[in-house]
């Protein structure tokens, strides 16, 4: 059975970093696109127009806004992580 190895400081507030910014930005981002009825899909998906139709009318766009504000919240969540990870690593080591 392999053995876990933490990744380094470094590389985790990285990680969480990247995370951040993209939840952010794509539940920005999905969330007003769908808020202001700007969605629009593929060339592709057109060829099962029901399918279009359920995801461009209301329920697809509230649904698409609740995606968004999903990421937002994970966004959230995700930042408090990194701010906790980064205080514990500091504050520890400044008692030493």
């Amino acid at each position: 059975m392999p053995t876990f190895r933490p990744r380094s400081f470094i590389w985790d507030v990285l990680f969480r970093t990247l995370r951040f910014f993209y939840l952010l930005w794509g539940g920005m981002l999905l969330s007003t696109l769908a808020f202001y009825g700007r969605l629009r899909l593929p060339t592709f998906f057109w060829h099962w127009p029901d399918l279009c139709r359920a995801l461009m009318g209301p329920w697809g766009r509230a649904l698409a806004l609740g995606f968004g504000l999903v990421m937002g919240l994970a966004a959230l969540l995700e930042v408090w992580e990194l701010v906790d990870r980064l205080l514990v690593r500091f504050m520890g080591e400044s008692e030493h």
